[in-house]
C-alpha cells in the first residue's frame, strides 16, 4: 500500500487526556489529518507526571503524527476559528462533560447544521445522561466503579489497581473502531449522512470485561473450577516466571521439564479438574521446584516443550526482546525535547512508515488556518489578541 487507509481524511481533535487523543492518535497513523485543538494552558496531559517542556511520554504517544492549534474557546473569534475547521471536517473528536460543547456553541446540533457530513464523536465517563452523568471520571475511577480494581486483588482480597492506564485506551480503540465503522455507513450506506456517536468509558470497560463478568454471574463469589493448575507467577533462583497448564499433554510436559516425572502418575493429578481438588499444594510444589533454578537455566530447560511458561519481563527487556526486534514492533521517533525515543509501531502496519514527533502547543496555529481560509492579516488579528497562543519559544509553522 503507497497510501494510508486514512489519507485523505480530516479529524479535528477537541479531546485532552488519554482516551480522546488516543483515539485520535490511531486515525493519524493511519493517515487522517488530525487537527488538535488545545487551549491556552495546553492539553492538560501535558503537565501530568514530570515531562520537559510540555512534552510527557503520555504526551508522546497519544499525539504522534497531528499538528497543534492553541486557540481560547472562551472567545467568539476563537470559536469561530475551530467552526471554520469544523465545516471541512469528516470527524470531531471531543470528551468534554455533557453540555461543555453546547456551551461553547460547538455541539453536535451546530456543528452538524454546518457539516452535515460529519462524523461527531462524544468520549464520556457515564454517557450524556443519568446519575453519574455529570461525574469526573479517571482510569482509577473507572477501574474500581467497573469491577477492574476488584479483579485485580490480591491474596489477601484487597482491591488494586492495574498499573497501566486500561479503562483510557481500551475506551480509545473502542472509539476509533466505531468512528471507522461510522465513516464506512456514511459512505456507503447513508448518502454522506454523518451522526453522532456517544461512547463512555463505562460501557467500554464492560465490553472488555466481557467474559469476566458473565464470569462472575454465572459462578458468583468465584465458586468454580480454577481454569488451569498449576498456574500463577513463580520465582525463580534470580526472577520470576510464568506457568501455565492448559490440557494433560502441558501437564505431562511441565513434569518433564521440572524432572518430576513421578507427579505424571499420581492419581490425585490426573486431570485438571482432579488437579484443581489440589491446586494449593501443586502450585506450591511447582513454585519449591522453580526456585531451584535461574530464569535462564529454566528458559533452557522448556524450549521446545510447547508449554505455557514465559520469564517476566521489565519493559527495557520487553524493548530488548529478540522476538520484538523480530517483529520490529518499536520505531524511533525523533521527539523534541528528547531526540530520538522507543514508541511501539501500529499493530498490523508494516509500511515503515515514519511517525512525525507530538507536536508543541500552537505549534502549527498559522498552517492549520491558513489551510482553512485565514489569510495573514486575520491570523495577526487572532494572535495579537490572545485567541491563537503557542508554546514559548516555539515559531508557529
Amino acid at each position: 500500500m503507497n497510501q494510508q487507509p486514512l489519507s485523505g481524511l480530516t479529524v479535528l481533535d477537541l479531546s485532552q487526556g488519554i482516551a480522546g487523543p488516543q483515539c485520535t492518535a490511531l486515525l493519524a497513523r493511519q493517515g487522517a489529518n488530525v487537527i488538535k485543538i488545545e487551549p491556552p494552558s495546553g492539553d492538560w496531559i501535558r503537565i501530568q507526571g514530570g515531562g520537559v517542556d510540555g512534552v510527557t511520554a503520555l504526551t508522546v504517544v497519544h499525539n504522534l503524527n497531528k499538528r497543534s492549534v492553541c486557540v481560547d474557546l472562551s472567545t467568539e473569534a476563537g470559536r469561530a476559528a475551530v467552526l471554520a475547521i469544523a465545516r471541512q471536517a469528516d470527524v470531531l473528536v471531543e470528551n468534554f462533560r455533557p453540555g461543555v460543547m453546547q456551551r461553547l456553541g460547538l455541539d453536535y446540533a451546530t456543528v452538524a447544521a454546518a457539516s452535515p457530513r460529519i462524523v461527531y464523536v462524544s468520549i464520556t465517563g457515564f454517557g450524556d445522561s443519568g446519575p453519574r452523568a455529570k461525574s469526573p471520571a479517571t482510569d482509577t475511577v473507572m477501574q474500581a466503579l467497573t469491577g477492574m480494581a476488584w479483579a485485580n486483588r490480591d491474596a489477601a482480597g484487597n482491591p488494586r489497581r492495574l498499573g497501566v492506564l486500561v479503562p483510557d485506551v481500551i475506551s480509545a480503540v473502542y472509539a476509533a473502531q466505531q468512528i471507522s465503522a461510522a465513516l464506512y455507513g456514511r459512505d456507503v450506506r447513508d448518502a454522506g449522512q454523518g451522526c453522532h456517536l456517544s461512547i463512555s468509558m463505562a460501557e467500554c470497560c464492560a465490553a472488555f470485561q466481557a467474559g469476566a463478568i458473565l464470569d462472575d454471574f454465572l459462578f458468583p463469589g468465584g465458586q468454580k473450577e480454577p481454569i488451569a493448575v498449576p498456574a500463577g507467577v513463580f520465582a525463580t533462583a534470580d526472577g520470576h516466571v510464568v506457568l501455565a497448564t492448559i490440557n494433560n499433554a502441558v501437564w505431562r510436559n511441565i513434569c518433564t521439564a521440572l524432572d518430576r516425572q513421578a507427579w505424571i502418575d499420581d492419581p490425585r493429578y490426573a486431570s485438571n479438574a482432579l488437579r484443581a481438588k489440589h491446586v494449593g499444594e501443586l502450585n506450591e510444589l511447582v513454585a519449591h521446584a522453580l526456585a531451584g533454578c535461574s530464569t535462564a537455566e529454566w528458559l533452557e530447560r522448556f524450549a521446545g516443550k510447547d508449554v505455557l511458561f514465559a520469564p517476566v519481563q521489565t519493559y527495557a527487556e520487553f524493548r530488548a526482546d529478540p522476538q520484538m526486534a523480530h517483529l520490529q514492533a518499536f520505531a524511533e521517533v525523533d521527539q523534541p525535547p528528547f531526540g530520538p525515543v522507543p514508541v511501539p509501531v501500529m499493530p498490523g502496519d508494516r509500511s515503515g512508515r515514519a511517525d512525525r514527533p507530538a507536536p508543541a502547543v500552537g505549534e502549527h496555529n498559522r498552517e492549520v488556518l491558513a489551510e482553512f481560509g485565514y489569510d495573514d492579516a486575520a491570523i495577526a488579528v487572532l494572535e495579537s489578541s490572545g485567541v491563537l497562543r503557542r508554546a514559548a519559544g516555539k515559531d508557529a509553522a
